[in-house]
């Protein structure tokens, strides 16, 4: 039987992607304080449904504050990637938390609790999710390992062993 080995160049060194550092807790504060605020939101609709109607102005305005962190937390995350060198999925993950929190927004003012519920059911897990994620270890590791050439690019070698 024969295997087929392959082989880097040998023009190539691996390199290390830069770990993100500063970017990293820039992240994790917002992300933090965002997941506070979210998961504030149920509690103040809880009390508006429980009879005091007041709570809703607090239920808004927590809204748009809302808006807001998730705007700094979409930069912080593009921030972690580049130039950071963390992953870029919190970035888009950040985008459309973003864009769902807008729509859950203009759902609620709508009065279309068929979707604003569970729309709201969905933003506080994913962010809690996220939360959980990001204040992990898992969040520090770089975006990945590259082969960068030192010299001339030359093609892989393919050996065949017996």
């Amino acid at each position: 039987m024969q295997r087929a080995n392959i082989t880097a160049s040998p023009g190539s060194e691996r390199v290390t992607a830069r770990r993100p550092g500063g970017t990293l807790w820039l992240l994790r504060a917002t992300a933090t304080l965002h997941g506070l605020m979210v998961v504030a939101q149920p509690i103040l609709a809880g009390v508006y449904l429980s009879g005091q109607f007041d709570a809703l102005e607090p239920h808004s305005v927590n809204a748009t504050l809302i808006s807001t962190v998730s705007m700094v937390q979409l930069a912080a995350s593009v921030l972690y990637a580049w130039p950071g060198g963390g992953r870029l999925w919190p970035a888009v993950f950040s985008l459309a938390l973003f864009l769902a929190e807008g729509m859950q927004i203009g759902m609620g003012y709508t009065g279309n609790l068929a979707v604003h519920i569970p729309l709201g059911v969905s933003v506080v897990t994913a962010q809690i999710v996220f939360v959980v994620w990001v204040l992990r270890g898992g969040a520090r590791r770089p975006r990945r390992r590259l082969l960068r050439p030192t010299a001339e690019p030359t093609p892989a070698r393919i050996t065949q062993s017996r």
